[in-house]
Formats: structure tokens, C-alpha cells, sequence
């Protein structure tokens, strides 16, 4: 469009991820005579959500569920139309297993990630030793932390369950889920209800307890709390199309890259799209990578620049393979294990997504999503595909002596994708709201911020589309 200069649009959106995409139809929904435009580089909407299907196979390549609680995430579905297809996990299986001296072990009954609410199951597990249980259930008697400084999920977690449970437990769990190095990894801004629990309830223990009897169940399982997840019947990527199909299609743009970025006279954004076209807007929202948004802004606030450039990004790779339930000796009835770094093993963590959610593959088939690199093995990533899925599938079978090759696979990569909440993240994050404020007309959303589940970028994307509207949320 050749007189896109004189076209000013009230907000441009730069990503199209599930921030993006959230924050466009949320400002469609509220100011719906503005005019917005939402750019996205690649080829396709959802950022790193991607859901692919075919041969009675629904594969998810990244996240695959959201948590009910905090609730953003489920309220867009209702809000979208949605809350008929939302599937709890099913009921049977919501636990996970731990590999230990080679061979899958449940993880105690009542653990979740950092603490435990039940201490039988903990004495008599086999994950631990004597002295390693004895800590363990110490932890209700260790007094709570008087500092409010930040400190690492390794100090937090060896403080307050000792080393042991913290190498064999807590580091693979949450490794799983953040790809992390837990040595570097923040509690405040990773992990804060566990932070606010030991200052509320002075115990782990007390705080986990006490949270099971007001959610009555929910919490049923060990590893993740389970009871709490859901996704949509046909994948994210129908949460996704929902979104993308609940704004005029003229909103969206793909394969259009943000080139650069710069402010009018009189205050504006101009955008320059695949080092050509422009575009002016009143108001604008980033939803890419820190890194990303830090290059685009360098010219306007080297500061807020630097900020977001330090904000570190690990890669992983997520190998999707697919079995006969018969190539099993028994096949697995839990949602998957993880993998500690004292196993020396080259995958960090294994779902079972067909035992998750219905309806993901064939009765007589079992899918299976193995994650690999991170932030403690990211040198893996070097290998070819084909490497990578034949790894994956060599420890499957041996840690599960499983018979014969899987018949499917497929091996998606996610360079840069997992933002890394080190130590010191949350007043990083609050230099970062300062000097935002300072630019005007500019909100910062994604997982790169205040969480990296699917939740906390909706809320995020709701709150900037809130600011810059002048809206407030109910």
C-alpha cells in the first residue's frame, strides 16, 4: 500500500504470538472503531504455540495446556466461546515419575515442585535416602527466611528440603517446566507463591496443605498440580484461530517484519514493515522477544535497550514420537517423568501426551513428547534432526525397554524462546516498567516478563491493552 504514511492507525501490535493475538482482540473488543494492525514476521500466527494434526494424531509442538489458576487463560476461552471445549487432563494417571538409578519412580504423593503437603509418602519413597527423608521432613521446623532480597531456587530449595530432595526432586521438576539453570533460576519472579508461602504460613509443608483443603482436590497427584490444567479439544491452535477469527481479518498481517522503528514529531510511532512499507500509529505494543524489542528501541532509550537485552533466552527442541501401546511391556500410566542431571541422560523430561488428554492419538497408540536442551544442555541443539529424534528415542527405549523404533516422529526447535528469570528479575523487570513509562504509548508483552506460562502473557496482554485504551479490567 503505497499511502500507508497517511493512514495513522490508533495501535500497532508487533508479534503475533498468543500476547499479540490476545492483545489485539482484546482492543477490538473494547475501542472497536480503532483502527489496529498486527504485524508478525513469519508465515504463521502463534508464536512458539503450534498444534498440528493428521493420521488421527493431535501433536502439540511446545506448551499443550494451560492452568486454571490464575484463571486469564480460561476466561478468554468463555469469552470466545470456547468453555465447551475446554477438557480437564484425564482423571486416571495425574502424576509424574522420576527417573532414579535408571528406572522410572513415582514422585511422592502430595509433592509439588518445590514442597510437599503430605510427609508419609516422602519417608517412604525410594527416591531418597534415610538422611535425605529425615531433611525433607524437617522442613515444617526450618525457620522462615527473614531477608527479602531474591535468592535461587538451588538456595531456596536446599535451605528450606536440604540438598537431596532439591537434586532429586525439585531441580528435574522444575527444569521440565522452565528449562532452567536452578543455580540461577529466581524465585521471587519464577516461583513466588512458594516465597509468599513460606512468609505467610513459615513452612512449605503448612502453606501446601493449607491451599489442598480450599482447592478440595484439585490438587490431586504429585509433580504438577494436574487437576488444575486444561486445554481446548482440538489444541492450542484452536484457541488460537478463535482469536485470530474474532477480529476483522484485515487486523492481521503476516510475513511482515518490523524493520525499524521511530517517533514522529508529534510523538507518533512509525513503523517500517520488510524495509519498505510504513506505517504511523498513536500507540504501540511490542510482543516480541526482549532481545528483539531492546534492537527496535535502541535508538529511542539505549537504557530500556540494555535491559531487555540482558534478559538471557535458552533454546530447546521438542521431539514428538509415536508408538504401538503393544511395543511396551506395560505401557506408562502416568503423565510423564523428568530426568535430574545427576542420571547423565540427554533428555530433560518425557510427557505422555496421549495419557493427558483425549483424543491426541489412536486408542492403540501412545504419543510421546520428549523435550531436550535448555539452559544446562543447550550444546545438544547442534546435532541435525535426525540425530536428535534418534537420541530420543534411544533413551525412551532404555529407560522404558521399549521394542523397536517409534513409527512416527517429528522434531521441532524453539531457538531463543525460553526467556531465563535469573536472579535479580523482578527489579530488572521494574527498571524496565520505569523506563517504558517515560516513552508514552508503549506496552511490553510476552513471556519475557512477569511469567511464562500461557496465563500470565493473557493477563499481560489484557493490562496493556487496558493502559492504552484507558480501560480498567473487571
Amino acid at each position: 500500500m503505497s499511502d500507508n504514511k497517511k493512514i495513522t492507525l490508533d495501535c500497532a501490535i508487533v508479534g503475533g504470538g498468543i500476547s499479540g493475538l490476545t492483545a489485539v482482540h482484546a482492543l477490538h473488543t473494547m475501542v472497536p472503531d480503532w483502527k489496529i494492525r498486527l504485524f508478525e514476521k513469519s508465515d504463521r500466527f502463534g508464536g512458539i504455540l503450534e498444534t498440528r494434526t493428521g493420521n488421527g494424531l493431535l501433536i502439540e509442538t511446545s506448551a499443550d495446556s494451560f492452568i486454571t489458576d490464575p484463571p486469564a487463560a480460561l476466561q478468554l476461552c468463555e469469552r470466545l466461546g470456547l468453555e465447551k471445549d475446554v477438557l480437564p487432563t484425564q482423571p486416571t494417571g495425574r502424576r509424574a515419575e522420576v527417573l532414579f538409578q535408571g528406572r522410572l519412580r513415582s514422585i511422592p504423593d502430595g509433592f509439588q515442585i518445590v514442597g510437599t503437603r503430605r510427609l508419609l509418602p516422602v519417608v517412604c519413597s525410594p527416591l531418597l535416602s534415610w538422611k535425605g527423608k529425615l531433611r525433607a521432613c524437617c522442613e515444617p521446623f526450618i525457620a522462615p527466611r527473614t531477608e527479602t532480597n531474591d535468592e535461587s531456587l538451588a538456595a531456596f530449595a536446599t535451605r528450606r528440603l536440604g540438598k537431596e530432595t532439591f537434586e532429586r526432586l525439585i531441580a528435574p521438576l522444575v527444569g521440565g517446566i522452565y528449562t532452567a539453570d536452578a543455580e540461577k533460576l529466581s524465585m521471587a519472579a519464577a516461583l513466588p507463591r512458594f516465597v509468599q508461602m513460606e512468609r505467610s504460613f513459615g513452612s512449605l509443608y503448612r502453606g501446601l496443605r493449607s491451599q489442598a483443603k480450599k482447592t478440595r482436590g484439585s490438587n490431586s497427584g504429585s509433580g504438577a498440580r494436574y487437576g488444575l490444567f486444561a486445554a481446548p479439544r482440538g489444541g492450542m491452535g484452536q484457541l488460537l484461530t478463535k482469536l485470530a477469527q474474532s477480529v476483522p481479518t484485515d487486523t492481521l498481517q503476516t510475513g511482515a517484519e518490523i524493520t525499524n522503528l521511530t517517533r514522529t514529531s508529534d510523538a507518533q510511532w512509525q513503523l517500517e514493515v520488510n524495509g519498505t512499507a510504513l506505517w504511523t500509529a498513536r500507540k504501540i505494543i511490542l510482543a516480541t522477544p526482549a532481545f528483539q524489542a531492546g534492537k527496535l528501541l535502541e535508538p529511542h532509550d539505549t537504557i530500556l535497550a540494555g535491559e531487555l537485552r540482558h534478559i538471557p533466552y535458552a533454546s530447546c527442541a521438542v521431539v514428538c514420537l509415536v508408538y504401538d501401546k503393544k511395543q511396551f511391556p506395560q505401557p506408562p500410566e502416568s503423565f510423564g517423568f523428568v530426568v535430574p542431571a545427576r542420571e547423565k541422560r540427554q533428555i530433560l523430561a518425557a510427557s505422555f501426551a496421549s495419557n493427558k488428554f483425549p483424543l491426541r492419538a489412536p486408542e492403540d497408540q501412545l504419543l510421546v513428547r520428549v523435550f531436550m536442551g535448555g539452559a544446562t544442555q543447550e550444546s545438544i541443539l547442534e546435532y541435525q534432526d535426525a540425530k536428535l529424534a534418534e537420541i530420543a528415542a534411544s533413551e525412551l527405549s532404555q529407560i522404558m525397554d521399549i521394542r523397536n523404533l517409534p513409527h512416527f516422529h517429528c522434531v521441532t526447535r524453539w531457538p531463543r524462546s525460553m526467556p531465563q528469570y535469573h536472579v535479580g528479575h523482578v527489579e530488572r523487570i521494574a527498571r524496565i516498567d520505569l523506563q517504558v513509562a517515560r516513552l508514552e504509548n508503549l506496552a511490553l508483552i510476552g513471556n519475557a516478563y512477569r511469567g511464562v506460562g500461557i496465563p500470565q502473557c493473557i493477563d499481560g496482554a489484557l493490562r496493556a491493552a487496558e493502559l492504552l485504551c484507558g480501560e480498567k479490567k473487571s
